[in-house]
């Protein structure tokens, strides 16, 4: 899948960037305000409004997109649980089957789990989530026919009619976790976001008259939380490349590797 620059580029990178250039943008918005007001000693009352309007709607842009992402982080998390779950459930009905075939089953969901936990931790890097899918695919493979040769023997039909099902879950999350993840916050909304801050940059230093040293504290803290908060909201629409992390579900999908 083709990935765009606002998805590839870290979000901590995009938000320093962000802050750099609301910082630029008001000193440039107050050079324009100066120009273009000439001789008036202060700005006028729909400038002001404009500002405000401005505000409004970044604060409504990021509330929307803060939402977008809270909820993609909350179902990713939630899918990773059910995935857990999924495995665990197929690993217990190995033991419905013979020492030996209930080995041999084993055998084939270390080299799937192993490949699941490789996709999860190489998210960022292409060539190595295509290895991890490729090996998720052919131990899924082996997994399946291993239990259709066991289906078609004598007295196995209690355990195959129970494993069965539990495969097709497990393979099923497994593409639907999948296909959450490359699901994003649209990059037109990121966009937007990131215009409506610069501009709302601009509009301050446009209709400010006089800045005091205070007033440039304000403008630096202004520029700071607003990057911070764009950060947090990124941040959480990319739950397993971020630092808010939605790894609850691989760390018991770890602890089932380790029991195997």
């Amino acid at each position: 899948m083709e990935h765009s620059l606002i998805h590839r580029t870290d979000a901590l990178t995009l938000c320093i960037v962000l802050f750099i250039a609301m910082l630029l943008l008001f000193p440039l918005g107050r050079m324009a305000g100066k120009i273009w007001r000439k001789d008036e000693d202060e700005p006028k009352g729909g400038v002001s409004s404009l500002l405000n309007a401005v505000f409004g709607l970044s604060a409504f842009v990021l509330a929307f997109t803060f939402g977008m992402s809270a909820s993609r982080y909350s179902n990713v998390r939630e899918l990773l649980t059910e995935e857990a779950n999924d495995i665990g459930t197929a690993v217990l009905r190995s033991d419905l089957y013979t020492d030996s075939v209930r080995d041999e089953f084993r055998g084939d969901f270390k080299k799937y789990i192993d490949a699941r936990l490789s996709f999860y931790n190489n998210i960022k890097d292409t060539t190595q989530l295509s290895l991890a899918k490729k090996e998720a695919s052919k131990a899924a493979a082996s997994l399946w026919q291993r239990t259709m040769q066991q289906s078609k023997q004598p007295n196995m039909l209690i355990p195959s009619n129970n494993m069965v099902p539990a495969l097709n879950s497990m393979f099923d999350i497994a593409t639907t976790v999948e296909l959450t993840l490359y699901t994003r916050v649209p990059d037109l909304i990121v966009y937007m976001l990131f215009i409506l801050a610069l501009v709302s940059s601009f509009i301050g230093g446009f209709t400010s008259t006089v800045i005091r040293k205070r007033d440039g504290i304000v403008i630096v803290i202004f520029a700071l939380f607003s990057s911070m908060v764009t950060y947090i909201t990124l941040d959480l629409g990319r739950p397993m490349r971020g630092t808010i992390k939605a790894d609850i579900g691989t760390q018991a999908i770890i602890e089932i590797r380790n029991s195997l």
